[in-house]
């Protein structure tokens, strides 16, 4: 076979051929920039905010007030701006957020970080997260009416995505980790550059969303029957994320608070969270190259008790060694909710409601980020600096046990059935 079919005929060396395919591969390299740069700038605030804040003795449950405003924020953003990118036009909605973002960092490296005032500064950060992410989620996959058909050029799209805003929290946190040392306004000042930059490549990607028509969708019966199946483990999905982000707030928000008292420092800190990143980024790829999760509950709950086991080994930690341990068992069950969460958002959902599946989705991980990190705070300051973590496990648990429920009720075992009907 000559080289050019061999390119032609296999979907792995295809480009986009047509003036519109083209558009929106440009769209989607702007949208992974951004998708780095936001991150990057708001974790690098994140990590100044909290370890600035546990060296100057501050107690566990005001890092939790602030974690979990920042986390309430991003979730009602999460679900306001799914909800009105749907109904109204995207674009003022992600600018919205990246422009929130960029008024946070300023106001939070003006404000005393102990005054009312830093925490709404703070909180914002977070809606300006939830608003800018579901209408972009969205603008990833349009064009692609059914994902079952292109699950490959689906999960591609996905990857990249997880990838870059991986890429950007890791980058965060080491750089936020190596600034701290030199102080807290040299931190401000490179998260708030890197925001400026952000607000201009968000406004370039917008006008280029303008460009781009919308295609009509051609809902064929497989392609309704793939929808609902995906639809079932899409709900299950937010159970997991709720409990899983409820562990995961804790290293997001606390981990500087047992950081402090068992004596690591910043920079290993810092070094400790990325390779946490590195983890989750690796089950992204494990997810992307294989299709052994797909539609399988027992992946899930398989990975969901792993990283309940991590969260014991965290809370039992006392060193660096130990506590990177239980960081990735916890990571892989971070990466695996996340991704397989946006895989059966976007296959699961209509071109036109994926945009509000993100959102919800986005929402759930925030939801379970708020509550894990309040009440975390609150154990930690009453009981110590290992409670939490172990309280965390005991969530995981508890919703693993209601994805169970949930998954006979809608329909699991129907399908289960069906699948081994069709083998025979």
């Amino acid at each position: 076979m000559p080289l050019s079919e061999l390119h032609s005929s296999n979907p792995a060396f295809s480009k986009p051929t047509s003036r519109a395919a083209r558009d929106r591969a440009r769209l989607r390299g702007l949208l992974y920039l951004v998708c780095v740069c936001t991150d990057f700038c708001a974790f690098i605030v994140m990590f100044t905010v909290s370890r600035r804040l546990a060296e100057a003795g501050a107690e566990p449950h005001y890092l939790g007030i602030l974690g979990a405003g920042v986390s309430f924020s991003a979730a009602i953003a999460s679900l306001l701006g799914g909800w009105l990118s749907q109904r109204f036009d995207g674009r003022g909605v992600f600018l919205g957020g990246t422009a929130t973002l960029l008024a946070s960092i300023a106001a939070c490296s003006q404000l005393d970080p102990k005054g009312s005032g830093f925490v709404a500064a703070y909180a914002s950060l977070g809606f300006g997260l939830g608003c800018l992410y579901p209408p972009l989620i969205g603008w990833l996959n349009r064009g692609e009416a059914d994902a079952h058909t292109n699950s490959a050029g689906v999960s591609r799209r996905l990857i990249l995505f997880c990838v870059a805003w991986n890429l950007g929290m890791m980058a965060g946190q080491l750089t936020g980790g190596s600034l701290f040392s030199f102080g807290a306004d040299v931190a401000f000042l490179v998260a708030f550059r890197v925001a400026v930059v952000n607000f201009i490549l968000a406004s370039v990607a917008a006008s280029q969303v303008a460009r781009l028509e919308r295609e009509p969708v051609a809902a064929t019966v497989a392609h309704l029957a793939n929808q609902e199946r995906a639809a079932v483990f899409k709900r299950l999905g937010w159970f997991a994320n709720l409990g899983g982000m409820f562990g995961g707030s804790m290293v997001v928000h606390l981990l500087s608070d047992l950081a402090v008292a068992i004596d690591v420092t910043s920079d290993q800190q810092g070094k400790l969270m990325a390779g946490w990143r590195v983890i989750i980024i690796a089950t992204y790829l494990v997810m992307h190259v294989s299709q052994f999760w797909h539609y399988r509950l027992s992946a899930a709950l398989t990975s969901q008790a792993l990283g309940a086991v991590g969260l014991v080994v965290i809370a039992s930690a006392n060193s660096g060694t130990v506590l990177m341990l239980g960081l990735a068992l916890l990571g892989q069950l971070v990466g695996f909710n996340y991704f397989a969460g946006l895989y059966y958002s976007t296959a699961g959902s209509s071109t036109e409601r994926r945009a509000l599946a993100a959102g919800i989705h986005e929402a759930t991980l925030a939801g379970g980020m708020a509550v894990g990190t309040i009440v975390g705070g609150l154990m930690g300051t009453w009981m110590g600096h290992r409670v939490p973590y172990y309280m965390a496990a005991g969530v995981v648990a508890l919703m693993m046990s209601f994805q169970v429920v949930g998954w006979w009720m809608g329909g699991g075992r129907r399908d289960r059935s069906a699948e081994r009907s069709s083998a025979d």
